[in-house]
């Protein structure tokens, strides 16, 4: 800001983009995994096999769909997987593990597209749901 200039060095700045993903992603387990054991004792583990086989068939599905339909090579595949699922966090140690930019690239295209039709299913799903059961 002004004529201040400000100069973080490279390693500072990676320490602190992993701990921000640390923190990110510990608050996220707790506030999901919270209502775990009572979720997994009224309704049984099929709840969570299901969540399972659903998460996976989707990364799947896109993997083999990249790979083979698209000719995408290995970094762009999974940054576009990672862009569908909208998780920074999976792109982080995609990120973290290259130099190249592709996860990057291919995450930054999938994201906007993803989060616009999440945005516009989940409507369309609440709208359906809503007239069937009543809500």
């Amino acid at each position: 800001m002004g004529p201040i200039v400000g100069y973080i060095p490279r390693p500072t700045r990676l320490l602190l983009q992993d701990l921000g993903l640390v923190f990110f992603l510990a608050d996220a387990g707790i506030k999901g995994g919270a209502d775990l054991v009572d979720t997994v004792a009224t309704h049984g583990a099929a709840v969570f096999i299901m969540g399972v086989i659903v998460t996976c068939s989707g990364m799947f599905a896109g993997y083999f769909v990249g790979m083979k339909v698209f000719k995408m090579n290995i970094l762009e595949c999974l940054g576009g997987i990672c862009g569908g699922m909208t998780s920074t966090p999976a792109l982080g140690a995609i990120a973290s593990k290259t130099d190249s930019q592709a996860p990057v690239v291919s995450y930054a295209t999938a994201y906007p597209v993803a989060l616009i039709l999440m945005t516009i299913i989940a409507k369309v799903i609440i709208q359906t749901i809503g007239g069937v059961v009543g809500i």
